[in-house]
């Protein structure tokens, strides 16, 4: 028998065929209307502005931020969060929380508490009068405001990639800024509603940083600090444990390391007075919220795990989706039902829950900490006598730095279709920028 030839023996190779590449889709998505304000351009440069109503959008490891398309629109956003979520906000005369007006047991603050500590001097009281009498002018507009019904305007937060696209095609503006969740930093901003009930007191506040609102994150997100201002507590929670997975989606695999939420805060004690007070509270005039509660999570609870890690607060308020049922959670102003989940979680477990999430200050130091620059090529120097660029080493002086990411900032929108997205990471050192060999 004679064996074939080795080119004989070769079996023919199937034909070519083009396979379709599957479409992208993000392992993360969330989506909602916050209220923005940059605190730190640089490490070394403070920014001055006001709160501004933006929509976010988290993409697995990279938070978008677009300005409203209508201003109109934008400026209602802005004077309905001051009216609910502001320590200094005037009574609401032609405002009532829907079914239980009396029981609103977090107009003070937070807890249920009434804020006096940190009462408005003279000035202030005018300028209150002032910017209380042009949001009244401005909330009686509310009625023409159809888009704010039934969540609408995403005041919630959405993980419905329908409904955002929906809500991005009619009001989604131009982009902001656009951020790598790389070496993010998260934290609760305190406030003069919050910074009582805080048990971890191992990184003190000054009075004069506290915030005169709730519900608000700080962020040190590339070289910037800002803060975001949310709807409801409900809203702030989802979005801190969204936030948390997009930092550990950003990780390399070889550098990943998942994050584990706090559940048990620290230095917990029944014996807490404000707990203590929050509990007496509820169980002498609480409203019929359970029943509520129970309706509105019956749907996620019924496919979420039986394990007993699910039957903790932070376990069960972050594992759920965000909700689409507001019927029995929302606010009326003016004669507009406005979806709100303030109410979601009860005093108790409020302030459980806020013990779980890190304090971040105003000031905290940066000095030792790891930022990543988006973009990186277009905020290089020259290389001179006072910055170095030369074969991938980096670095870069305070004042240069703060110049080339004001130029950029500036340019950023005519720049967005040239952007490459390549990121570089520096060691924030107290001379300046150094950057970080990752070969």
């Amino acid at each position: 028998m004679i064996l074939p030839s080795y080119t004989e023996a070769e079996l023919p190779l199937p034909p070519y065929e083009a396979d379709k590449i599957p479409n992208y889709t993000p392992s993360l998505v969330f989506s909602g209307v916050a209220l923005l304000k940059k605190e730190f351009d640089t490490p070394w440069l403070g920014s001055v502005g006001l709160m501004k109503a933006v929509f976010l959008e988290l993409n697995s490891n990279q938070l978008n931020i677009y300005e409203l398309k209508d201003k109109a629109v934008a400026s209602m956003v802005e004077v309905l969060f001051h009216h609910q979520n502001h320590d200094n906000r005037s009574p609401r005369l032609n405002s009532i929380s829907s079914s239980n007006s009396d029981d609103y047991v977090f107009d003070g603050d937070a807890y249920g508490e009434d804020s006096v500590e940190h009462g408005p001097n003279v000035f202030g009281k005018l300028r209150k009068k002032f910017v209380s009498h042009k949001a009244e002018k401005k909330l009686a507009q509310l009625p023409a405001f159809s888009q704010f019904a039934n969540n609408g305007m995403l005041l919630e937060p959405t993980s419905d990639v329908a409904t955002a696209t929906a809500f991005a095609r009619y009001h989604r503006g131009k982009m902001l800024h656009s951020f790598t969740l790389l070496n993010l930093q998260v934290g609760e901003a305190p406030s003069t509603n919050s910074v009582s009930y805080k048990e971890d007191q191992t990184s003190p506040t000054s009075a004069v940083a506290l915030l005169k609102y709730r519900n608000t994150l700080r962020l040190r997100i590339e070289y910037c600090q800002i803060l975001l201002h949310f709807w409801s507590f409900y809203s702030m929670v989802h979005w801190y444990r969204n936030l948390c997975i997009g930092r550990d989606l950003a990780s390399s695999l070889d550098t990943r390391n998942v994050t584990r939420l706090k559940s048990i805060p620290r230095d917990y004690s029944a014996s807490n007075i404000a707990l203590l007070s929050a509990a007496a509270r509820e169980a002498l005039g609480r409203f019929q919220g359970d029943s509520k509660r129970s309706l509105l999570y019956s749907e996620s609870s019924t496919s979420s795990s039986s394990d007993s890690d699910s039957d903790s607060v932070m376990s069960r308020c972050t594992n759920e989706t965000a909700c689409t049922n507001y019927n029995d959670y929302s606010v009326e102003i003016y004669g507009t039902k406005i979806a709100c989940l303030e109410e979601y979680f009860s005093p108790v477990e409020k302030q459980y829950i806020t013990n779980c999430i890190p304090v971040l200050n105003l000031y905290d130091k940066w000095v030792g900490l790891r930022v990543t620059v988006l973009n990186y090529e277009r905020m290089l120097p020259k290389n001179d006598a006072l910055n170095v660029n030369e074969n991938g080493r980096v670095f870069i002086l305070p004042m240069t730095f703060s110049s080339v990411v004001k130029t950029y900032q500036k340019q950023f929108k005519s720049l967005l279709e040239t952007l490459t997205r390549a990121c570089k990471e520096y060691y924030v050192d107290d001379k300046g920028l150094v950057s970080i060999d990752c070969q």
